[in-house]
């Protein structure tokens, strides 16, 4: 039996099978509350058409930092459930489940002291109900703390302002203010939100009722009244306003039958869309529930077991499962981006977010190709560790719960640019990372192992070098496109921006070390090194840039994204003196045997100057 195959064969097919079962999993498993329909109704929040569930994945996101919760009874439910509690816990109040499910995230201690709550293990997440007793004094608490500057703030300071705010998402949600908007007349090229509709309605009903007396001064039949006629307008000004609040009576009844006849009846009366938008919605959804980002992060770290196993038992058989389980990610990581693509209508490269899961991307395609070249095992590593990394990047930089697909500034939103020199300087940004990573393997192999073998050794010069002259060509043509950007855009072609400087910096740092390696200042060592020095500067260019506040390329302060970018720093900069010690205290260093100096001063080859002798390697290296 032909093990090199069956049990590459066997892993893949594992694999498929599971991502098989995660693409056709429903939205609502069958017997559930039929939510299916409600979640793709196409709304617009954030500058964009998207569907219910998303906008309900991303205030839970904010919320909750999950995109899914815990009921009364400990069981898992979606987001989009959670929405409809919100959205049906106007009428019902504190009695209402929205105010009972424990999705608010407070860790800091002295917030939990003044709102009378107890730590609790693991995530730290309670509901509205526990905190309303304390409200009185956390109000207090949030009138001092908008007194206090921002740079004075401590961080108890900042957990009382980001509770007030995800509060905030909640009652937009409950009083319907955003995001649930109604497309009325498209050919007007008007979108009007039911709030403002149900508001205006309101004020309609009054002034030709009641004038301009309040509903709390009002009797009960006199407030029948009023909102008999509330109903008589909305059903005559927006027809879809009446199906609305079928469904939202449907589902506080729990009557699935009617909940899907008013959902249905809603969809019908909502307007005309523009074109493709119910396609893109229910696309949407399909692409919320399958996460394919996600499912890569699992394989990736698969794929990374695999290739550290192949140094140890089976080199051939686990190399090659590994190499062909990255070949099935890598294609779903491309259907992935194919999605996005397709929903946004634009290059794959639009914002921080899309960026990260593009580098990884970008690197997990090279690693597969030099790992098709040399079989080695190095690409299978680096491209595991490069794809699993950015998409933990890119999970963390959705968990503010922003929309991934966000649209960009008017003035970078221009499809061929994005689709020129976004996509290109991406790719360099990918390939100086990728020999980055190679440097750094080359420094760990080298220096805690004995696997720096000849072999190995030449074949991980090779490839920094061959990485690094991909990556010196797109950052530099990436940079001169930015350039002609520039100039269309603002009328200029350079103008020492930050994230330009960046850009630059990354071309120099690239040029630098192949110039040393030219001019025979470094040899493979020096290369890995260096490499890691443009890690740094890579790192600095893609998120440090951002950090300054400053110049037309800023997107403003993130606190995370700094403390991680100091952080990564850090590591590199320790790499890099690990990478200095000298090679004598390698553990591969004892595989560099320097052969006998040649028999005569004739010989071909031979030198005097210098002392020096011909060394072959066969581990680790000198320089």
């Amino acid at each position: 039996m032909n093990w090199s195959r069956v049990v590459p064969g066997t892993i893949v097919g594992i694999a498929s099978f599971y991502l098989l079962l995660i693409l056709t999993s429903p939205l609502t498993p069958p017997g559930e509350f039929p939510l299916d329909d409600f979640a793709t109704i196409p709304v617009v929040a954030d500058g964009r058409i998207k569907p219910l569930d998303t906008v309900a994945r991303t205030s839970l996101m904010i919320i909750s930092k999950q995109q899914t919760y815990k009921d009364e009874k400990d069981r898992t439910q979606p987001a989009i459930r959670w929405l409809l509690d919100v959205l049906v816990s106007q009428s019902a109040g504190p009695e209402g489940a929205a105010w009972k499910h424990k999705v608010f995230r407070i860790e800091h201690d002295q917030l939990l002291d003044l709102l009378g709550l107890e730590a609790r293990p693991g995530f730290f997440r309670y509901s509205l109900s526990e905190i309303q007793p304390k409200w009185k004094e956390f109000l207090k608490e949030v009138r001092r703390v908008k007194d206090v500057p921002e740079k004075n703030q401590d961080k108890y300071d900042k957990a009382v302002i980001e509770l007030r705010s995800h509060i905030e998402v909640y009652l937009e949600l409950e009083q319907w203010i955003s995001p649930l908007v109604v497309p009325v007349n498209v050919e007007e090229e008007k979108w009007i939100s039911y709030a403002t509709a149900k508001g205006e309605a309101v004020r309609a009903a009054r002034a030709s009722v009641l004038g301009d007396k309040d509903l709390k001064d009002l009797k009960q039949e006199e407030v029948q009244q009023v909102l008999t006629e509330l109903h008589r307008i909305l059903a005559e000004r927006y027809p879809a306003a009446e199906a609305w609040d079928r469904v939202l009576a449907a589902y506080r009844d729990n009557k699935p039958e009617e909940f899907r006849t008013a959902v249905a009846d809603f969809r019908k009366q909502q307007g005309r869309m523009p074109e493709g938008t119910e396609s893109k919605a229910h696309f949407e959804v399909y692409f919320n529930s399958v996460a394919p980002f996600y499912q890569c992060t699992r394989l990736y770290l698969v794929v990374f077991l695999l290739a550290c196993s192949s140094w140890i038992v089976y080199p051939h058989i686990l190399n090659r499962a590994a190499f062909w389980l990255g070949g099935l990610t890598l294609l779903l990581h491309t259907c992935a981006l194919i999605g996005r693509i397709y929903l946004q209508g634009r290059p794959p490269v639009t914002n921080l977010y899309s960026s990260a899961i593009f580098i990884g991307w970008a690197g997990v395609g090279l690693g597969l190709l030099l790992e098709g070249i040399y079989r080695n095992g190095i690409g299978n590593m680096v491209a595991a560790v490069l794809g699993g990394a950015t998409a933990l990047i890119a999970h963390h930089l959705a968990d503010n719960g922003r929309d991934t697909m966000e649209m960009m500034e008017a003035v970078l939103d221009t499809n061929f640019w994005l689709a020129t020199h976004v996509t290109c300087v991406t790719f360099g940004y990918a390939a100086t990372f990728f020999a980055g990573m190679l440097g750094l393997l080359f420094i760990v192999l080298g220096l805690f192992t004995r696997l720096l073998n000849r072999e190995l050794f030449i074949a991980l010069g090779q490839m920094i070098y061959g990485v690094l002259c991909f990556a010196l060509f797109l950052s530099f043509v990436g940079t001169v496109l930015g350039g002609i950007w520039a100039d269309q855009s603002w009328g200029r072609f350079w103008g020492w921006d930050p994230k330009e400087n960046g850009a630059l910096l990354i071309v120099l740092m690239n040029a630098l070390i192949l110039h040393a390696r030219w001019a025979g200042m470094v040899k493979q060592r020096g290369m890995a090194v260096l490499a890691l020095v443009g890690n740094m500067v890579t790192g600095w260019s893609w998120f440090g840039t951002n950090q300054l506040s400053v110049g037309l390329h800023a997107y403003g302060f993130n606190k995370t994204l700094a403390d991680g970018l100091a952080i990564f720093w850090i590591t590199q900069i320790v790499c890099i003196g690990l990478g200095l010690i000298p090679t004598r205290h390698w553990r591969s260093f004892g595989q560099v045997k320097a052969e006998p100096p040649p028999p005569t001063p004739e010989a071909p080859g031979s030198s005097r100057k210098g002392g020096n002798r011909r060394v072959q390697v066969t581990g680790g290296p000198r320089r």
